[in-house]
C-alpha cells in the first residue's frame, strides 16, 4: 500500500509478497513450536535445596506458556495472511471490472448502433456480440491468472483449526471450479457475452451460432445456488439442446447476469434478486433482437424463447413486467410468475401474442410457495394456474421411472427424459405433450 497526495494506492503484487512473508513467518513459528517441549529433567538439576521442586515447576510452566503463545502467534499470523489475501482479491476484482467496462465501452463505440426489429435503436451503450465476445475473452484470460494466484495462496493457509480449514477447503473447491471453467472457455473459444467474477460471479454465454441457418433462439435462466463455480452444468445442458437440433437451427443463451439466491432460506423467498435481474433480462431481450436483426438470420423470422428454472422463472416473470421481448416463455419448476403478478394485466410483454408454458413435476415442493406476496417475499401467481398458460407433462426418466418428488425439481432437465424432450419442443416449436385440461 502506497500513500499518494490524494489517498492510497494498492499494489497487489506487494500485497502478494506480504502474504508470502506472513505465511513464511507462520511456518517458522509452527516449526519452533514443534521443537519446544518440556524435557525430562533430573530431580537434582536445581540442587537439593527445599525450593528445587518449586523451581522445576516454574520452569515447566514457563515452557508451557511459551508453547501456547507460539501456537497463538502462528494462528494469528495465518489469519492475517488470509485477510490480506481477501483484500488483494478485492483490489484485483476492481481492476478487472474497470478494465472490462472500458473494453465494452470501446467495443460499443467501434461497433456503432444496431437496429432492433421494427427499426428501434438497440439500448444505448451495448456492443455487437462479436465485440463482447472478444472483450470478455481478454477479461477471462486476465482473471484466470488472478484466480490461479488465489488458489496457490489458499493452499498455504491451513491452520489446523477445523472450522477455518473447512471454510478454506470450500474456497479451494470453488476456486478450482472457476479455473476449470476459465480454461475451458479459452481452449474451446466459447462465446461469452458478459462476465463479472466478483461475488458469486456472473456470466452470459451464447451456445451455437446466430447465422443464416438459425430459426430459434432459447434463453435459459437458472435458479437458486447458481454461480460461476457451477456454471458449467448449465453450459453442458445448453450444448445438449443445441446438438439435438438436426438442422443446427437452434442457438441458446445461458443467462446468469447477476447474483441469484445462494440458499433456500432466507434468500430464495426474497424478490430482491428478481427485482434486480428482471429489468436487465428485459434489456438483454432487446439486445438479442438487435443482434438477430443485424445477422444473416435476419430474414428467418427467428422465434425467441425465454425459459426460467426455479428462481429463474421469477426472474423471467419480472422481466415481463419490464417489456421482455419474447415469442415463447417457459416456466420450468418455476417459483412464480413474478413478484406482484396476479393476472395477465400485470404483465407488459413486448410481443402481445407471446405464448406461455409451464412445467411442474408431481410432488415438487416448489408448488407450495406460489401465490405468495408478503412485502418483499414471494414470487407471484402460480404459473400452472395462470390464464393462458399451457401446462406441460414432465413424464418419466429415459429408463421409464416417473419424474416426481423433490429430486424432479432439477431432474426435469435430465438429458432425454420426457420433460427434457418437452422443453426441447418448446425451444424449437415442435409437438408438445400437455397436461389434459380439467372438465
Amino acid at each position: 500500500m502506497e500513500v499518494t497526495g490524494t489517498g492510497f494506492r494498492a499494489v497487489p503484487t506487494g500485497l502478494d509478497a506480504a502474504v508470502a512473508e506472513l505465511t513464511g513467518s507462520a511456518d517458522r513459528l509452527t516449526a519452533i513450536h514443534g521443537q519446544l517441549h518440556t524435557p525430562a529433567i533430573d530431580g537434582k538439576a536445581f540442587g537439593l535445596v527445599p525450593q528445587s521442586q518449586r523451581a522445576m515447576q516454574a520452569h515447566g510452566t514457563s515452557l508451557q506458556l511459551s508453547s501456547a503463545e507460539l501456537e497463538s502467534a502462528a494462528t494469528q499470523t495465518r489469519r492475517l495472511a488470509t485477510g490480506v489475501t481477501a483484500a488483494v482479491t478485492n483490489y484485483r476484482r476492481g481492476d478487472t471490472q474497470a478494465s472490462q467496462a472500458f473494453r465494452q465501452l470501446l467495443g460499443a463505440l467501434a461497433g456503432g448502433t444496431t437496429l432492433a426489429a421494427g427499426g428501434a435503436a438497440a439500448p444505448a451503450g451495448t456492443a455487437p456480440f462479436d465485440a463482447r465476445i472478444a472483450a470478455n475473452r481478454s477479461a477471462i484470460t486476465a482473471e484466470l491468472a488472478a484466480e490461479r494466484q488465489r488458489l496457490a495462496t489458499y493452499q498455504t493457509q491451513f491452520t489446523g483449526d477445523p472450522a477455518v480449514d473447512h471454510q478454506l477447503r470450500e474456497s479451494i473447491t470453488r476456486s478450482q471450479a472457476r479455473i476449470d471453467l476459465y480454461e475451458n472457455v479459452i481452449a474451446e473459444h466459447r462465446k461469452i457475452l458478459s462476465f463479472d467474477p466478483s461475488g458469486d460471479g456472473s456470466m452470459v454465454e451464447l451456445v451455437g451460432n446466430i447465422d443464416a441457418g438459425t430459426r430459434n433462439v432459447a434463453v435459459f435462466v437458472p435458479g437458486t445456488t447458481s454461480e460461476l463455480a457451477n456454471f458449467e452444468r448449465y453450459h453442458d445442458g445448453a450444448v445438449g439442446f443445441v446438438d439435438a437440433a438436426p438442422r443446427r437451427d437452434l442457438a441458446m443463451v445461458v443467462w446468469m447476469d447477476g447474483d441469484l439466491p445462494s440458499n433456500l432460506f432466507p434468500q430464495a423467498p426474497s424478490a430482491s434478486y428478481a427485482d434486480d435481474l428482471g429489468p436487465r433480462l428485459a434489456d438483454f431481450s432487446r439486445q438479442l433482437r438487435a443482434e438477430i436483426a443485424g445477422s444473416a438470420a435476419a430474414g428467418n423470422d427467428v422465434q425467441v424463447t425465454f425459459a426460467g428454472h426455479s428462481y429463474g422463472g421469477a426472474v423471467v416473470g419480472t422481466a415481463e413486467q419490464h417489456g421482455l421481448d419474447a415469442d415463447r416463455i417457459l416456466h420450468i419448476e418455476s417459483a412464480g410468475m413474478g413478484h406482484h403478478v396476479d393476472g395477465p394485466e400485470d404483465l407488459r410483454p413486448a410481443q402481445p401474442d407471446v405464448q406461455r408454458y409451464s412445467m411442474t413435476a408431481p410432488g415438487d415442493p416448489i408448488a407450495w410457495i406460489r401465490d405468495i406476496n408478503i412485502g418483499n417475499w414471494g414470487h407471484g401467481a402460480d404459473p400452472d394456474e395462470f390464464p393462458g398458460v399451457i401446462r406441460l407433462e414432465t413424464g418419466n426418466y429415459a429408463d421409464g421411472r416417473p419424474l416426481e418428488g423433490v429430486s424432479a425439481h432439477s431432474d426435469v432437465l435430465t438429458y432425454h427424459s420426457d420433460a427434457w424432450w418437452n422443453i426441447y419442443q418448446v425451444f424449437t416449436n415442435g409437438p408438445l405433450v400437455t397436461v389434459p385440461s380439467l372438465p
